[in-house]
């Protein structure tokens, strides 16, 4: 008897098996159908979860060849099937994105994608020795992707939050910078963002925003970045749009903020992009109310927008207290 059960993304399915009192819960995708129009991140979870599901059936099905050596109903051959839709998957996965992928992360799934633990999922041949030199493999594979794709990506995501903490605490207390800021604030959101760029670069972070035609365009020069430039001097890359306003109108900025950030196109660049956060920062002289700063958002496709206020004459909390 099978059961399909949704799985907690739509290209991913979970089937369970039932044989007696064992269950085989064997992951399959509709992934390898192709990845394209989804982000990186979201296909990695897919990947990522077909590989630990069937994982687990691997686990269920030693424990019951140890109480009974027998397979009867063929399930060592279905699990070497299966590994094989996630070796496959992880080829469709490595081709994609190849281009956003860091190198390191893709050398280790070419190593594994080349190995004969990758081939005798495909070998019909092998059945459960197949099946169990497999599992050893993708279960390797997902726990170095998974560790090179998140920390990377965390690694990119602290920094820019912490220029964005840097920036507002410094015009706290910087009479200097906070007179240049007021300058930019005059001028408008191309001299702000010019500003915040070097910032977010003081923190090893490429702040760039998106042209009318959905590409990257440096904050500073109004161009398209060298790439060959950003590999050799950044550690990442974070696509910001930035604003002017009051508190009158700091919510029709913030939405004008995703419009324009939505128009981005271009695939990101490997291993150096943040792909799963956006920052829509809103410039004002006094804070904001809280009811003209949005919430953080989702996306459909798994992207957050941060919704981000600096504020270039800051009260300092002690003496907002006093009134």
């Amino acid at each position: 008897m099978y059961a399909v059960v949704p799985g907690p993304y739509p290209i991913q399915r979970v089937v369970i098996a039932t044989c007696a009192k064992h269950a085989y819960r064997i992951a399959s995708s509709d992934f390898i159908s192709g990845a394209r129009d989804m982000p990186q991140t979201d296909a990695w979870i897919a990947v990522s979860s077909l590989i630990k599901g069937l994982q687990e059936a691997g686990e269920l099905y030693s424990r019951f060849m140890s109480y009974h050596n027998e397979d009867s109903y063929g399930a060592g051959n279905y699990l070497r099937e299966q590994c094989e839709i996630a070796v496959i998957a992880l080829e469709t996965f490595r081709r994609d994105f190849d281009r956003s992928l860091p190198k390191e992360a893709a050398n280790r799934i070419d190593s594994f994608l080349g190995s004969r633990l990758a081939r005798a999922a495909k070998d019909a041949s092998t059945a459960q020795r197949g099946a169990r030199g497999a599992l050893v493999g993708l279960a390797a594979v997902e726990a170095e992707i998974t560790y090179i794709l998140h920390g990377r990506q965390e690694q990119i995501r602290a920094r820019s939050e912490r220029a964005f903490l840097l920036l507002q605490r410094t015009l706290a207390v910087d009479g200097d910078v906070q007179r240049r800021w007021k300058e930019a604030h005059k001028g408008g959101e191309v001299a702000c963002e010019r500003l915040g760029s070097l910032v977010l670069l003081s923190q090893g972070i490429y702040a760039f925003k998106v042209d009318a035609i959905g590409a990257r365009t440096d904050l500073v020069f109004s161009e398209p970045p060298d790439e060959s430039l950003l590999f050799r001097s950044v550690e990442g890359l974070v696509l910001t749009e930035w604003k002017v306003a009051d508190a009158a109108n700091a919510i029709a900025r913030f939405k004008e903020a995703r419009i324009q950030a939505d128009l981005y196109k271009v695939g990101p660049l490997a291993g150096l992009e943040l792909t799963g956060y956006r920052y829509l920062v809103v410039v004002s002289q006094k804070a904001l109310p809280h009811t003209s700063i949005p919430a953080d958002e989702t996306s459909t496709s798994g992207i957050t927008y941060r919704h981000v206020n600096i504020v270039v004459e800051p009260e300092v909390p002690s003496r907002a207290a006093k009134k």
